[in-house]
């Protein structure tokens, strides 16, 4: 009954997700019976069985839970897992995020700590499912970071960017910028926030959004499309969205 110590801080990162989802105060307006999850890049799936036991043994939820990873031999052992738990709703499939298609349109797409373009693949199907909220705390950011590499970097930035570590950073920041964004383009009310403090692990930036359907102003759209010029790059998430920002973004083309 007692957590290991070298799974303090999974632990601690485990319960505040958990306290963020419940922050939100969405849980109770998702009418669905039972609820519908996804965890998008499972892996070791701490947080995938605490979600299950969250939502159905503490707040008494009928929900069902897939966990999705490319890793095959983890999927298996999860299952043996969840089948001798006795916790028949979830499961757990091998397979890339991009390429899963669920049985039902999920209300809720969780990611923690899915790698470089696989969190904008989350995001991305999470999207076009249109599921109503979605919880993503991103961990490395390469793709941005290389057009910032090789493009040309504006003027006053340049010493900046001669630092790696604060290249680095800086990729970080902006590309967690462009993924709320265009979340918020696309009709969900999104925030970033810190979902727990860096000593338990430096990755600690949480995207959490929720699907108002609503239409962006021309502002917004406006803030995004300067954004882009500024920098000279292009978001992988919307290259992933292209059709779904086709209308909105159509005058950037």
């Amino acid at each position: 009954g007692r957590i290991r110590a070298d799974q303090q801080r999974k632990f601690r990162q485990i319960n505040e997700f958990l306290r963020l989802i419940e922050e939100t105060g969405e849980i109770e307006t998702l009418e669905t019976r039972p609820l519908r999850v996804v965890d998008l890049g499972c892996g070791s799936a701490a947080l995938t069985f605490a979600t299950y036991h969250y939502l159905n043994n503490v707040k008494h939820i009928p929900t069902t839970l897939i966990g999705v990873d490319a890793k095959a031999h983890l999927m298996e052992r999860h299952n043996e897992t969840a089948a001798g738990l006795g916790w028949g709703d979830l499961e757990f499939t091998p397979g890339r995020i991009a390429e899963f298609n669920p049985p039902h349109k999920p209300d809720i797409v969780l990611a923690l700590h899915a790698c470089d373009t696989a969190t904008d693949e989350a995001l991305a199907q999470a999207v076009k499912w249109q599921s109503r909220l979605i919880f993503s705390a991103p961990c490395c950011h390469h793709h941005l970071q290389a057009q910032l590499a090789g493009g040309e970097m504006p003027e006053p930035f340049r010493p900046v960017i001669r630092q790696g570590i604060l290249r680095e950073r800086l990729g970080d920041i902006l590309t967690d910028a462009f993924r709320a964004h265009l979340l918020r383009l696309l009709g969900y009310r999104a925030d970033v926030i810190e979902f727990v403090d860096q000593q338990h692990t430096p990755k600690n930036i949480m995207i959490r959004a929720a699907l108002k359907n609503t239409r962006p102003p021309d502002t917004l759209i406006d803030e995004y499309k300067s954004l882009k010029s500024y920098w000279g790059v292009t978001p992988y998430l919307e290259v992933l969205l292209e059709d779904q920002l086709a209308a909105i973004l159509a005058p950037l083309k």
